[in-house]
Parts: C-alpha cells; sequence; structure tokens
C-alpha cells in the first residue's frame, strides 16, 4: 500500500477539470470524545511528535470510536469498503481488517501513478470512486486541491492533535517513507552518506537506479536549491535500469538509490544520506465515497491498530508494508522483525541527525517543482 520512491506532480494529474463538491453519505461523528486535557509525553522527531503514551491515554478512546464506526460501516453500502491506491490491498491485509471488524467486505484496485486521475474521473463519469483517499502530500497535490479529502476533525476520535501539523488536519498521518542508498557489503564496504560523495572516481560504473526514482535528490535541492540539484543529477554516473535490485543482488552495481530495500539478501544494507528527502503518508475520506464510516475506519486500523501493527513488524507476510508513523511509540518499532528493522533504523538514524527533509504542507508546492526539475535531469542523461 502506498508508493514507493516515485515521481507524481500535481500537474501530471490534473486530468479533469472538475473539483469535488458535496457528500453522499454523513461521516461518522465519534462516539466518545478525547479528554482535551490529554497531552502527548512527547519526543521530537524532526517535525513529528512522538507520543509514547498514545496507548495508555489516546487508545481506549480510538478503539471506543472503531467500535462505534463499525457498527455504522455494516448499515452503510451493505458494509462494502471500496480501496484504490497506488497498490491493491493484499489479501492477507484484507483478511486481518476483516477478521477484526467481520460483515464487511472489501473491494481493492492499485493503480499506481494513475490513482488520482481515476478519482477524478470516476466523480466526473459517476461511477463507484473509492471511500478512502491516500498519499504523500505531493502525491496528492490535484485531489487535495480540487476538494477530494472530507474535512475529518480526526482529534475527536482520540488521535493526538500534535500529529496533525505536518499535513492538513484532514490528512490522517499513517506511515513514512524516504530513499535510502542500497549497497552490496560483498562488493562495498560501506557507501557515502553525501550525494556529493558519490561524484568520486571510485564509484564510476557502480551506481544504478529506476528513472522513476528522481524523487531521491528532491531533499538535496531543499537544502542547496534546484540548479544544484540538477547539476548533481547530471554528473553523477548513473546506471538507469528497470531492474536495479538485479544488478545491486548480483553485484554487477554494487550500489543502488531507491526507497526502502525488501530483499532478504543477507549482503544486502541501507544506508542513509544528508539531504534525505523523507516523507509522511496519509489517509483520508473520499467526500465521493459511499461508506465514509468504513473509510475512517479502516484510515484508522491501517495506521494505529496495536496488534495490525505488530503483525506488521512482525510476520514476514507483510514485509514490504510501509514504515508506521513515526509519531506511535517507540515500542511499535521495537518489536520489528530484522528485516524490516534494517529501514526503520535508517529512517530514524536520518531523523535522528537532522539528515532528513520533510515535504510539508507548507513546502509543498517548492517540492513539487524540485520533483518536475529533477525527473526532467533524469530523462535527459
Amino acid at each position: 500500500m502506498r508508493r514507493t520512491i516515485a515521481v507524481l506532480t500535481a500537474a501530471g494529474l490534473m486530468t479533469a477539470a472538475c473539483g469535488s463538491t458535496g457528500t453522499t453519505s454523513t461521516v461518522a461523528g465519534p462516539a466518545k470524545t478525547q479528554a482535551a486535557a490529554t497531552t502527548c509525553k512527547a519526543t521530537q522527531l524532526g517535525p513529528v511528535t512522538r507520543c509514547e503514551n498514545f496507548y495508555t491515554d489516546y487508545w481506549p478512546t480510538l478503539n471506543a470510536n472503531l467500535n462505534a464506526l463499525y457498527e455504522e460501516a455494516k448499515k452503510t453500502d451493505g458494509g462494502r469498503l471500496v480501496v484504490w491506491d497506488w497498490y491493491e490491498l493484499s489479501p492477507d491485509t484484507i483478511k486481518a481488517f476483516t477478521t477484526r471488524f467481520p460483515g464487511l467486505t472489501v473491494k481493492t484496485r492499485g493503480l499506481t501513478y494513475n490513482l488520482s486521475s481515476a478519482i477524478i474521473s470516476a466523480k466526473a463519469t459517476g461511477e463507484r470512486n473509492t471511500d478512502l483517499v491516500s498519499g504523500s502530500i505531493t502525491s496528492i497535490t490535484a485531489m487535495y486541491d480540487q476538494g477530494f479529502w472530507e474535512k475529518v476533525d480526526w482529534t475527536k476520535f482520540g488521535v493526538p492533535k500534535e500529529w496533525l501539523t505536518v499535513g492538513a488536519p484532514e490528512l490522517l498521518p499513517d506511515s513514512v517513507n524516504g530513499p535510502l542508498v542500497k549497497y552490496n557489503t560483498t562488493k562495498v564496504k560501506s557507501v557515502p552518506d553525501t550525494w556529493e560523495a558519490f561524484l568520486s572516481p571510485e564509484w564510476k560504473g557502480k551506481l544504478a537506479m529506476a528513472s522513476y526514482d528522481s524523487q531521491v535528490f528532491t531533499g538535496y535541492g531543499m537544502k542547496y536549491g534546484k540548479d544544484k540539484m540538477v547539476k548533481l543529477i547530471k554528473d553523477l554516473p548513473l546506471t538507469l535500469t528497470d531492474n536495479p535490485l538485479s544488478l545491486l543482488s548480483g553485484g554487477d552495481k554494487p550500489a543502488v538509490f531507491g526507497g526502502p530495500l525488501y530483499d532478504a539478501n543477507p549482503d544486502l544494507a541501507v544506508s542513509p544520506v544528508q539531504t534525505e528527502n523523507m516523507y509522511l503518508q496519509f489517509s483520508g475520506v473520499n467526500v465521493d465515497g459511499k461508506n465514509k464510516p468504513a473509510a475512517q475506519l479502516f484510515a484508522l486500523w491501517n495506521a494505529y491498530d496495536p496488534d495490525w501493527l505488530k503483525l506488521r513488524m512482525t510476520d514476514k507476510r507483510f514485509t514490504t508494508e510501509q514504515t508506521p508513523f513515526p509519531g506511535l511509540p517507540s515500542t511499535v518499532f521495537d518489536q520489528a522483525n530484522p528485516l524490516i528493522k534494517r529501514n526503520q533504523s535508517a529512517f530514524f538514524d536520518a531523523i535522528g541527525k537532522g539528515w532528513a527533509l520533510f515535504e510539508t504542507q507548507a513546502n509543498r508546492d517548492q517540492y513539487n517543482d524540485l520533483i518536475k526539475a529533477a525527473q526532467a535531469a533524469i530523462e535527459a542523461k
């Protein structure tokens, strides 16, 4: 679920001019409201506030509201939930959700780059639309600006207000992602922690990247400007390929730029870099959805349910699930199996060292401009 490192600009998604107004069903209200005096026992991770007391002080209220939403969802649109995302939900994810909430059915589609345009087109044609909307701040630009995100107050369900500061308040944060340098330890013992260091002659012929992963350089652009970012991309001795991981595993290209690493090969490792571009990913309710209580239910369950997160952190079936929202207590991440922890540790290392630059609602347009420029630079190589 959700994108890996991939380019998706607002301009490329403006396939329909119709905005979204009106709704087809009422967004459910909370059965129980979080006490206003509840506050995070906070640790700051870049722009994200970690609430170590989430499961003791917030979760009882949120869990009660999940149960209330479940009752509403069963009575709405025949208990059907429609989820369109970058990748369709796995059968194991659907099973985990419907085991917790029996009687609901889930219909899912994976649309990758066409996600936003499919949602906008469904509105225009009147076809059954997705109940859930999701993505990063930059990838949802068109959907957000055209009004497809229901104005849900997630704090009323028990979500800490401190979690709703990076994106707009109707964007429910559920995961984090970003680029990493993947490398083959049988060929290179370590990799540099700056992009400029890869310009050294010793890396000639050793670097690969998928052409759609140009967004990995946008953090560098945020730090040093678009012109320096474009020059960096031009000068890097990169091999562009549709299958960089096969070259990495075989050692032909011992370092690959891109997203997280899910390969269990013990010879492979990951490392963050300075000016790491990181982004939170969000879920929300589509104003044109038919089962909005189910959308709220799934979004909250998928992001924060402790049993589901434990399964994701420990069960190999869920190795490719995204790293959960870093505002959750550290115990969520402590239980991760070694393969999952490899990516998470690299992300948190970058955040802890101050290397990570986050996409936010405030810098969204600047990031979108950098994404477009980075992709053009890659296409020109």
